[in-house]
Formats: structure tokens, C-alpha cells, sequence
């Protein structure tokens, strides 16, 4: 089983013997404050995963991925007995997640070594996987830190974020992709990376995953798409928004506040009070879900996040261009008031 073996010698293994003298593929990205140096066993893997990730100049780096496929090296003594369960394995030093399925993929993380893999046990990813690859590995390595991974989209102007959660088809992807076409600064549309102590935001990927009824808006997108995925029966298009997007727009700031989308009929974006524990509700269930390990920490930290900004409501309307321009007027009232308050606290 999974549990049973001594996963730091698969790791040595991996990252000894796994990849080829030549094909491979070497790369150095960023997600957030981290430098991650990324190694691929053939070209053909770089291609599939490298455009969703925000790319960094060559140097020192937090945590080495390899990325391999069962043609690499043969991992089926780590598959659990039970193949078409998911399994998670978590430890102060290993992580280990095995995600069955058409397309299995095993993610493993020695954080003694600062070394991780991610292992294709059909030669290939799920095409979801491609627009947040390794997000497994990037939410065990930030375990002990106070930055976290969580299901979101953000969109901000001037360092002044706005953080979108909640359920899907309620319209994060729509708002984020509007603001970003509009020159938005871009930290996400389906995962984002937060500071939960200073409520620093900072993207994770330089991808998005657009439903295939909300194409006709963001027809002029569709060029970037890689594949189209299906989300529980659901096509997405997989974006990968570097072709399209100004490389300065993948860049984080601080939260100013957090929206939950919800579909009310507005005719024009209309924003509305919201209690802190509607988001909560908004955060916990899904990035919980998506990123086992560590409930108790992930909980404390959503609820330390949740507290740094104010929460609101807001339907955003049927038509997506209208969206920046109310984005843009609401971070102008929550400026406003924000100076109001200080000035009277000052007199006080």
C-alpha cells in the first residue's frame, strides 16, 4: 500500500534515474513568493504543463518537481490496493496523494529534500489537471508556512485586490476574465495564493478554465485554449492566458475584499452586504475538498483570511463588459469609506 513504502528512496529513484540524458526539460517558475524549479522527461510533457505556470529567471529554487510518466520509471508498487480509490498519505515529512481514474497521477513530496514528482501512471494528465498542475504539491510544501492555496479567483487594480469565491457557474471566472481583458492585474480564476497573516494575494498560474456556454463573451480568448476538459459533465476550455495577457497583469497585492458571486437577476453588477461566515462557507468546503491534509491548519487560516477584509455579495449582471467599470467603482467606495473611517478615528 501506499502508506508502506519508504517514499524518500522513490524519491532518490526518481529524481536519479527518471529522466532521460536527452529530451528532458528544465524550467524555473514562480507560484507566489516561491521559486519552484521544474524537470520534465520529454518535451512533450513541458508542452502540456509549462504554459499554465508564471515563468522565472533561472536561479536558486525553494522546491524541485519532476515530472514523469510510467514509460520513466515504473511506480505501480506505490498504486494502493484499492486503484479506483483516492488516497492520501500525510506526514511532518511525506506527502503523498494518489488521484485514480482514466488518467491516474500520483503526487509525491519530500519536504526534508525540498524534491517532489508528479508520476502519469497512463502516460498522460486529466486536461483540468493541465491548468493547475502540482497544485497538490504546492499545498503540502506551504503546510508550515502562512501561505495557503485556496479555490478562488482575483482580479485587482493598483495592488487593490478583489478575492471571488464560491460555488461554481455563480460567476468567478467571468468577473476575473473581464477584468483581466480589461488590463486588470491577474492573480486567478480557479486557484489562488494567500498570505492569510498580511492577506497578501499572488497568483499560482497563468491559466483559466472557461465553461463552454460563457465562450461567446470571451470568443477572442479562445486561441489560448489547449484543451477542453470535462468538469462532472461539465467543458471547460483550458486557457493559458500568457499568450493574451501582458506578463506585468500575473502579479498579486493586498485583499481589499472578498466577493461571493451569486446569481440574482441584477441587470447591472449590484453589490450587497455579506456575513463572514457566508464566506467561510464559500472557502472551506471546496478547497478542502480539493486539498486533502492538514483540516485543522487550513481552517484556521481560511478564518484568519476571512477576517483581514470585508465580505460582500455581488451579482454581476448579464453582461461581462460592464464588470470591470463596477469593479473599478467599488474599489473607489471601499477606498472612501476606508479614509472616512481613519479620519474620524483620528479626530476621536
Amino acid at each position: 500500500m501506499l502508506a508502506d513504502n519508504p517514499l524518500s528512496r522513490v524519491v532518490d529513484r526518481v529524481f536519479e534515474h527518471a529522466l532521460p540524458d536527452d529530451g528532458a526539460v528544465h524550467a524555473w517558475v514562480r507560484c507566489g513568493s516561491h521559486r519552484l524549479r521544474l524537470s520534465f522527461a520529454s518535451r512533450a510533457l513541458s508542452e502540456a504543463f509549462l504554459p499554465s505556470f508564471i515563468r522565472a529567471p533561472e536561479g536558486r529554487a525553494d522546491l524541485a518537481i519532476t515530472f514523469v510518466t510510467a514509460a520513466e520509471v515504473d511506480l505501480s508498487c506505490l498504486i494502493p490496493h484499492a486503484p479506483s480509490e483516492p488516497r492520501t498519505l500525510v506526514s511532518s515529512d511525506r506527502y503523498a496523494m494518489w488521484q485514480p481514474g482514466q488518467f491516474p497521477m500520483l503526487h509525491v513530496l519530500d519536504r526534508g529534500s525540498r524534491r517532489a514528482f508528479l508520476w502519469l501512471g497512463a502516460g498522460a494528465a486529466p486536461p483540468w489537471a493541465l491548468s493547475r498542475p502540482v497544485l497538490p504539491i504546492i499545498h503540502a510544501f506551504t503546510a508550515d508556512t502562512p501561505w495557503t492555496a485556496l479555490h478562488g479567483a482575483a482580479v485587482g487594480r493598483q495592488g487593490r485586490f478583489l478575492l471571488l469565491v464560491g460555488k461554481g457557474k455563480a460567476g468567478k471566472t467571468t468577473a476575473a476574465l473581464a477584468c483581466a481583458r480589461a488590463g486588470w492585474d491577474y492573480a486567478g480564476d480557479d486557484y489562488v495564493f494567500a498570505h492569510t497573516l498580511s492577506g497578501r494575494i499572488e497568483p499560482l498560474y497563468c491559466s483559466a478554465r472557461l465553461r463552454a456556454d460563457m465562450t461567446g463573451p470571451f470568443a477572442d480568448l479562445l486561441h489560448t485554449s489547449a484543451t477542453v476538459s470535462d468538469d462532472d459533465g461539465e467543458a471547460r476550455h483550458e486557457l493559458r492566458l500568457a499568450a493574451c495577457l501582458k506578463e506585468t497583469q500575473f502579479c498579486g497585492g493586498s485583499l481589499a475584499a472578498i466577493l461571493l458571486p451569486r446569481r440574482r437577476g441584477a441587470a447591472a453588477p449590484e453589490f450587497a452586504p455579506a456575513r463572514r461566515s457566508d464566506a467561510f462557507a464559500a472557502l472551506l468546503t471546496i478547497t478542502m475538498m480539493e486539498l486533502p491534509g492538514w483540516p485543522r491548519i487550513v481552517t484556521e487560516r481560511l478564518t484568519a483570511l476571512i477576517g483581514l477584509a470585508p465580505v460582500f455579495f455581488v451579482d454581476t449582471g448579464p453582461d461581462p463588459a460592464a464588470i470591470p467599470d463596477a469593479f473599478a467603482a467599488f474599489l473607489e467606495r471601499l477606498q472612501s469609506h476606508d479614509a472616512d473611517h481613519h479620519r474620524h478615528h483620528a479626530r476621536a
